[in-house]
């Protein structure tokens, strides 16, 4: 646990979430112009892009504040998950077209990256243990 608490790891760690977002950021643009979606399917994706750069910003300055960071990572595992449990859905009764089964695969992946980045920032942030 103290490896994920060090200051080189969490920097490491803040800079690749930036990198991350820059990368959401582009692909869910470049979605959105390809197949179209509506401002308000895209403003959410922006926001955990917002946030995770908000959160990889504040890491960096103290890099014993990574609530916001944490934060950041479950936001953007909830809107995974959820961006894929619709088209999860469709594909099971039958409505999915090849778009959204082909956007699910992707999601899936990205939402093993986001708990798995969610996880590491929740050790982050967990409190040190108290010196006997």
């Amino acid at each position: 646990m103290a490896r994920v608490k060090s200051s080189a790891f969490v920097r490491r760690f803040a800079i690749a979430s930036c990198c991350l977002a820059g990368i959401h950021f582009l692909l869910e643009t470049a979605y959105t112009v390809q197949y179209g979606q509506a401002l308000l399917g895209l403003l959410p994706d922006y926001l955990a892009d917002l946030l995770l750069i908000w959160g990889s910003v504040v890491a960096l300055k103290d890099h014993k504040a990574t609530g916001v960071l944490c934060g950041a990572w479950g936001f953007t595992l909830c809107l995974h998950y959820r961006a894929w449990a619709w088209r999860f859905q469709s594909v099971m009764d039958g409505t999915a077209n090849a778009v959204d089964q082909g956007t699910m695969v992707v999601l899936a992946s990205t939402m093993a990256v986001s708990a798995l980045c969610f996880l590491l920032t929740l050790l982050m942030a967990l409190p040190d243990k108290p010196q006997a």
